[in-house]
C-alpha cells in the first residue's frame, strides 16, 4: 500500500514541477539566459537530493558516466524549450505531450531495440494516445491563439519537440539501466543533474563572455529572492518526483507504475492549470486529456 502513495506522492510533484517551471517563466521570463540560471539552479538541486539519499556517496563508472554527460546534454533544450512553451500555450496540453512522450517513447525503443513484446493493450493504447493528442492540436481555442499572438502552430510543434526529448530522455535512463557495469540509479541521477548544472554554467558564462548586453540584468532578475524559491521548488518536486518513483519500483511492476503515473500527471496537471491558473479548457479538450488518461493504462495489458 505504502508504494502506491509514494506513486500519488510523485503525480502531485511532478504536477507541481509544471506549475513552478510557469511560474518561473512569468517572474523571470522565458529568456535563453533566465532558462539557463533556472537549469544550473534545479539541477543544483536534484544532485543534492539524490546525493543525501544515497548515503552521501556516489558511485562512478565510465559506462555510467557516459549515459550521465548524453543525458545531461538532452536536459538543456529539454528545459529551455519547456519555458518558451509555457509562455504560448496551455500547461495541460503541454504537460500531456511530455509525459506521453517520457512513456511512448521508451516504448517503442524497446520493442526496436530490445526485442520486448508488444501486447494488445499496448498497441491499442499507442493508436488511442497518437488519436488523443492530434485531436487536441485541433481543437485548440481560436481565442487561445489571439490570447499568445498567433502562435498556436509554433506551440504546437515545440510541443512536439518535447514529446521526443522528454522521451529521449526515459530511453537514455533505460540504456544505463541495462548497459554492463552500470552504476545504482541514485549515483547516476546524482550525476547528471550535477553535470547538468556544470554544463549549464558553462554555457551561461560563454554566452555572458561573447555578449554582456541586457544579460546581467536577466541573470539579476533571476536570482532575486522570489525566483530563487521557484527555482528550489521546481528542483525539489521534480527529483523528489523522481526519487518517490524509485522507492515505488521494487514493488510496483513498471507496466502498472509509469501508465499511473501518466495518466495521473495528465489529469491534475489539466485541473492545476484551470484552479491556479485561470486557463480555460473546453470540452473538447478535456475529452482529449480524459483520453490520453484512460488510453495510458491500456499499456498495463
Amino acid at each position: 500500500m505504502i508504494d502506491y502513495v509514494f506513486i500519488i506522492l510523485a503525480v502531485a510533484c511532478f504536477a507541481a514541477q509544471f506549475a513552478f517551471t510557469k511560474l518561473y517563466e512569468g517572474e523571470a521570463g522565458q529568456t535563453a539566459t533566465s532558462s539557463l540560471v533556472m537549469l544550473v539552479g534545479t539541477s543544483l538541486v536534484g544532485a543534492l537530493i539524490f546525493f543525501c539519499a544515497g548515503g552521501f556517496s556516489v558511485s562512478f563508472s565510465p559506462i555510467s558516466t557516459l549515459w550521465a554527460a548524453i543525458f545531461a546534454v538532452i536536459m538543456i533544450p529539454y528545459y529551455m524549450i519547456g519555458i518558451k512553451v509555457l509562455s504560448l500555450g496551455s500547461l495541460a496540453i503541454y504537460s500531456m505531450f511530455m509525459m506521453l512522450g517520457g512513456m511512448i517513447v521508451p516504448f517503442f525503443y524497446g520493442i526496436i531495440f530490445l526485442n520486448e513484446e508488444i501486447s494488445v493493450g499496448k498497441a491499442i493504447g499507442t493508436v488511442l494516445l497518437t488519436v488523443f493528442i492530434v485531436l487536441q492540436a485541433l481543437c485548440q481555442k481560436s481565442s487561445d491563439e489571439e490570447a499568445k499572438g498567433g502562435n498556436k502552430y509554433l506551440f504546437f510543434i515545440l510541443c512536439i519537440i518535447i514529446f521526443f526529448i522528454n522521451g529521449m530522455t526515459g530511453v537514455v535512463a533505460k540504456a544505463h539501466s541495462v548497459s554492463a557495469g552500470a552504476v545504482d540509479e541514485m549515483s547516476f541521477t546524482a550525476t547528471y543533474c550535477a553535470m547538468t548544472s556544470v554544463l549549464s554554467l558553462v554555457i551561461l558564462l560563454i554566452t555572458l563572455v561573447r555578449n554582456r548586453r541586457g544579460k546581467i540584468a536577466v541573470i539579476k532578475s533571476a536570482l532575486n529572492a522570489k525566483p530563487i524559491l521557484i527555482m528550489t521548488l521546481l528542483g525539489a518536486a521534480a527529483y523528489g518526483g523522481n526519487f518517490l518513483q524509485l522507492l515505488a519500483a521494487d514493488k510496483v511492476p513498471a507496466s502498472v507504475q509509469f501508465p499511473l503515473v501518466s495518466g495521473g500527471v495528465i489529469v491534475l496537471s489539466a485541473l492545476v492549470s484551470l484552479l491556479f491558473f485561470k486557463e480555460k479548457i473546453s470540452k473538447k479538450e478535456w475529452i482529449s486529456v480524459a483520453g490520453a488518461f484512460v488510453s495510458t493504462f491500456l499499456f498495463s495489458f
